[in-house]
């Protein structure tokens, strides 16, 4: 049986997908949803990105095959810690890097050197990718 693969996508995934360029990264993702791949999105993202539902079709359209966690109260003291140990302070980076360590994903990001600071101070070593 084939394991399921992993993507947790953070603001720069979506930023890319609602691009003038945008078709390039929605038939990306669509490979994605294609292949089986489990595509996470934590709602803080989404909240980052979506400002005219009505007007951002092709990312709407996108979030539909999408996974969106919702960032609970108990998430709040391992963000804080995590945010304490690494010496940074975005919680919404936090909260990818905690999700991505607890799946075993792949984050794609905008934010490399960020995500990958914070996964290192996790001790996941996955995979961190632009869009």
């Amino acid at each position: 049986m084939r394991q399921v693969r992993h993507v947790v996508y953070d603001s720069g995934a979506l930023i890319s997908i609602d691009s003038r360029r945008g078709d390039l990264w929605l038939r990306r993702h669509q490979r994605r949803i294609t292949r089986r791949e489990h595509v996470v999105v934590p709602a803080p993202v989404v909240a980052q990105v979506v400002r005219e539902p009505r007007r951002q079709a092709r990312l709407m359209l996108a979030l539909q095959s999408c996974d969106v966690i919702a960032f609970e109260p108990n998430h709040a003291a391992p963000v804080g810690r995590l945010l304490a140990l690494s010496g940074t302070t975005d919680v919404i980076d936090g909260f990818v890097a905690i999700k991505a360590a607890e799946i075993g994903a792949a984050v794609i990001t905008s934010d490399p050197e960020d995500i990958t600071h914070l996964l290192s101070t996790l001790g996941a070593d996955l995979p961190v990718l632009k869009p």
